[in-house]
């Protein structure tokens, strides 16, 4: 109830910024200061199911939502590549219109089965970071591998806590209590606050040892999902960039890098980067880093990496050296304007309002 009173008036805010005018002079300021929103997406699916193709919901969006985000997008805003942003504009009378790049992260084969003919159809430039280990192979992430575990298990089984699951720290003991509970399979929704608590509470040894110590659990082996290739291979990467997408790099593994040694940190950028040129026969500019976590020296590593802009946070303004430029994103997903059965173009003004004034 409380979600949808937020939601509603966020609607409303929304509403009243077209029909004020407001949205319209955030546009012309916009332009005048040259402002570029870069907006992040992860997966694109065709239809809003309990499963979510095992993803958390911050992360997914729907063919027909993202199709109705562009559109919105392209009315209102210049649709620009992240390479025409390393373009020097000091000079540059400013635009008619404030300009907007969209970005994908991972490489996900949604990617190029569902949002590519999107992007194609609108023709809208687009950039994907990719995550190079993944590419071509039948991993995927940890937390794909927990909500299908999770979604087709049974948790009720985990209401006496298994001994093996004590020595976790108690957000994670708290959400599995939480699941069990529930009294029935948990949908992906469901699974969300427990996802986040494992990511903020756990390193990545933790996490593969709780994934192995849950399918004990619950009475299954290491989460194997059949059939099913849940990241890009490079046949589609490339055709991807043959038909103008700018491919990017995530590094290699998706670790965090805060947690690592810089050195390893910057070994993943170097190795990820020489990948993607091999594979892809072009220069690779730009680099996310995953869930945007990095630090002075870590932006130093990817400048001497051989990046001209890197995609993160948490970094104060100025703190890039000076030969690479700190572009700041804007995550995208299905909530921002939708519910999975409706769209509302006011909630998507309210949200790009909102990001546009941090």
């Amino acid at each position: 109830m409380e979600a949808a009173v937020k939601r509603t008036a966020k609607a409303a805010l929304g509403r009243a910024l077209v029909r004020t005018g407001l949205w319209a002079r955030t546009l012309q300021t916009w332009a005048r200061r040259r402002t570029t929103l870069i907006l992040t997406y992860h997966r694109v699916i065709e239809k809003w199911d309990d499963t979510l193709g095992y993803s958390q919901p911050g992360m997914v969006v729907t063919a027909a939502n993202f199709e109705r985000q562009l559109a919105v997008l392209k009315d209102d805003f210049e649709m620009v590549t992240l390479d025409a942003l390393l373009v020097d504009q000091s000079n540059d009378t400013p635009g008619r219109r404030p300009r907007c790049a969209i970005t994908f992260d991972d490489g996900w084969r949604d990617n190029y089965e569902v949002a590519l003919p999107i992007v194609r159809r609108l023709r809208v430039p687009a950039t994907i970071f990719l995550a190079t280990d993944f590419i071509g192979t039948d991993r995927t992430f940890w937390h794909t591998r927990l909500i299908h575990l999770l979604v087709h298990g049974d948790p009720s089984r985990l209401l006496e806590c298994p001994p093996e699951l004590r020595s976790y720290p108690a957000p994670v003991r708290d959400g599995l209590a939480a699941l069990a509970r529930l009294g029935r399979a948990p949908a992906a929704r469901d699974l969300d606050a427990f996802i986040e608590a494992v990511k903020a509470s756990c390193d990545e040894d933790a996490i593969e040892a709780l994934v192995s110590t849950l399918g004990r659990a619950l009475g299954a082996s290491e989460p194997i999902i059949p059939d099913r290739k849940f990241f890009l291979d490079w046949g589609q990467v490339r055709e991807m960039a043959a038909c103008g997408v700018s491919i990017a790099s995530h590094g290699c593994s998706h670790r965090i890098m805060t947690r690592l040694p810089v050195e390893d940190a910057r070994a993943e950028m170097v190795r990820s980067k020489a990948e993607i040129e091999r594979r892809v026969g072009r220069q690779v500019p730009h680099f996310a880093f995953p869930n945007e976590a990095a630090s002075p020296a870590l932006l130093a590593a990817a400048e001497t990496a051989g990046y001209r802009s890197v995609c993160a946070g948490g970094i104060a303004e100025g703190a890039e050296p000076r030969g690479i430029r700190l572009l700041r994103r804007l995550g995208m997903h299905e909530g921002v304007c939708g519910d999975g059965r409706s769209f509302d173009d006011s909630l998507l003004y309210y949200w790009l309002y909102r990001a546009g004034r941090r």
